[in-house]
């Protein structure tokens, strides 16, 4: 039977589609990416199904001055484009870097299969608001102004911080600006830069930062510079006709380091290394220490020779710089949960192990015959643990720093600052409305050489202690507390909730300036938990707090309005330990997982 040549042809360009489509489906098992849509939401959902009522007309207002998001600078965030191959993994990288960015409140990345086997990937962001026109007050202690910030975080869309401030909070002073760029020049560089006026000097930041995208870039790198001249606030055991002592201080930091990263998603090996420089004085601030009366920062008064005497141990000049080295082991992945520590919120939380070391060694450059130049070794290391099976989720950081002074009188390890946590989250079930959260933590510091000291209050300590009640060196504390979500009126407009909690700890002298032992302390207390608007990871909370035991129990209650400041999303650091740090080499520079994103 003859052919007609039509049919050959038609037989020919079938099997050679069919042979196209059976290649394309071996290069991209899960679909090609067809398309890539953005939607950037409004700061207010006013639409038919959300119940605003006679308020919209506000809302409406709200959203004309809000900056919504460049849909450009939201797709230059992720790891997928129109052509490449479709891929899970990639989808959820992209929804953590967009989630990782300042102005962005929640986000939701997804694949949309079609029917022609391909996949468009459907982006949804919600913002925070940027626009800030913000008096700043605190009523963690009784009201305080604290200052007044004008800032715009997400100038025309593209994530770029503009602002100034004045902000005012105990023995911190500070007037200036500063300005943020992510996606420098249309690179991945990040630059910042601030500059400011302190009570007792000036202040001036400078940083490009190229970090790691996500868990698949393989480089990453910064150069900062820091000089400021501030003070560092000591408190005072209750009882002292002072409330704290501040004492100025010169300090400049900078670096330039580089780090790369080799492996797969999930199991990355990272070295690096740099060049740091690092410098604290205090001969510049001829006048010395201050004393303040019932935490009235403004009015210091000199500090009589007593107190002098005991800060000295503390007021070690030095000067050094380093050459680093970088090395990382990070075993992780990510798993999504919500309510732990937003309402109804969701947030992923890091699983598996990271180990990562930095040492550095001094080197005679940049001032080596300078009088308080150090030959020195410098040591940190950080270990992180995370597990989530079932209804749980555990995590657990370690941290330990300190440098050897070479040619010193007395041997041993100087400025040693370490720090543990064990965090828990457990739900009786996915529908609970009950999250119960537990913490113990740790810090202390050893031999220290610079400004250092621990309080037990405060709001992430004991919180039925003032900021600055019961000093010390090296403290303990374990918490317990239950976050219960009520509900979400009009449509999810406002998260509503409540929490319980109870504190207990201990502080010990540990040789620091004005250091007392405290014995076993605990504190009791409730609140209401705020997220607006509805869906936020962002929670703020209004507390009630007292004594249990000590020498008042059930007296003098602390109420605080505050941000939800105990849990992964914000990470484990201790807050105090942070401002006595020593700058080292690398910092930042390797992500930290106890972040939840």
């Amino acid at each position: 039977m003859a052919v007609h040549p039509l049919h050959t042809l038609t037989l020919l360009a079938l099997l050679g589609t069919t042979s196209l489509t059976a290649l394309a489906g071996q290069a991209c098992p899960q679909g090609e990416v067809s398309a890539v849509l953005v939607t950037a939401h409004s700061y207010f959902e006013t639409n038919d199904s959300t119940d605003v009522g006679a308020l919209s007309w506000l809302y409406g207002m709200a959203n004309w001055v809000h900056a919504d998001t460049n849909e450009d600078f939201l797709r230059a965030e992720l790891l997928l484009r129109v052509g490449d191959c479709y891929d899970e993994f990639l989808v959820e990288e992209s929804l953590r870097l967009l989630q990782q960015l300042g102005f962005i409140d929640r986000a939701e990345v997804t694949g949309a299969p079609q029917p022609d086997g391909s996949v468009d990937v459907v982006v949804e962001t919600w913002n925070r608001w940027t626009l800030q026109f913000e008096p700043r007050f605190r009523l963690q202690e009784g009201f305080e102004f604290a200052g007044l910030d004008i800032t715009e975080r997400n100038l025309f869309g593209r994530g770029i911080v503009l602002g100034g401030f004045y902000r005012q909070n105990r023995e911190l002073l500070n007037v200036g600006g500063r300005f943020e760029t992510p996606h420098l020049l249309g690179t991945r560089w990040d630059a910042r830069l601030q500059a400011s006026r302190t009570r007792v000097g000036t202040a001036f930041q400078q940083g490009f930062f190229y970090p790691f995208i996500g868990e698949v870039g393989r480089k990453a790198a910064v150069q900062s510079f820091v000089q400021l001249e501030d003070q560092f606030s000591y408190s005072l055991p209750a009882g002292e006709p002072y409330s704290n002592v501040v004492q100025p201080y010169g300090q400049q930091s900078s670096q330039i380091t580089a780090a790369r990263r080799i492996g797969r998603p999930g199991r990355l090996t990272i070295f690096g290394g740099g060049l740091s420089r690092e410098e604290w004085d205090y001969p510049r601030f001829p006048n010395g220490a201050d004393v303040i009366r019932d935490e009235d920062f403004g009015n210091a008064e000199p500090a009589p020779p007593l107190i002098t005497e005991i800060l000295a141990p503390q007021l070690r000049d030095y000067s050094t710089t380093r050459v680093n080295l970088i090395l990382a082991q990070r075993h992780l992945s990510f798993q999504r949960r919500e309510r732990l520590d937003a309402l109804r919120g969701a947030q992923d939380v890091a699983v598996g192990a990271e180990a990562a070391l930095v040492v550095g060694r001094s080197i005679p450059l940049f001032g080596s015959s300078a009088v308080h130049e150090d030959s020195d070794f410098f040591g940190r290391v950080r270990l992180f643990a995370g597990l989530a099976p079932g209804n749980w989720v555990l995590a657990s950081a370690i941290s330990v720093e300190g440098r050897k002074i070479f040619g010193e009188v007395e041997d041993g390890w100087k400025d040693v600052l370490a720090e543990f946590d064990i965090y828990s989250y457990w739900r009786p079930s996915q529908n609970s409305r009950h999250t119960l959260f537990a913490r113990i933590s740790g810090a202390g510091g050893w031999s220290v050489t610079g400004p250092f000291q621990l309080t037990l209050g405060g709001v992430s300590g004991l919180r039925g202690y003032a900021l600055d009640d019961h000093p010390g060196g090296r403290r303990l504390i374990a918490s317990l507390e239950d976050r219960i979500y009520f509900a979400s009126p009009r449509n999810g407009f406002i998260d509503l909730g409540m929490t319980a909690f109870v504190d207990v700890g201990s502080i010990w002298d540990a040789g620091v300036p004005f250091g007392a032992d405290s014995g076993s302390l605990a504190t009791g207390g409730a609140g209401l938990r705020i997220g607006f608007p509805g869906g936020t990871r962002g929670v703020t909370r209004i507390d009630v707090a007292f004594p249990l035991n000590g020498p008042d129990p059930f007296s003098a209650p602390t109420f605080r309005i505050s941000a939800e400041l105990l849990g992964l999303r914000r990470g484990v650091e201790d807050r105090q330990l942070r401002r006595s740090r020593r700058a080292g080499g690398g910092g930042g520079i390797i992500p930290d997982p106890s972040v939840a994103r």
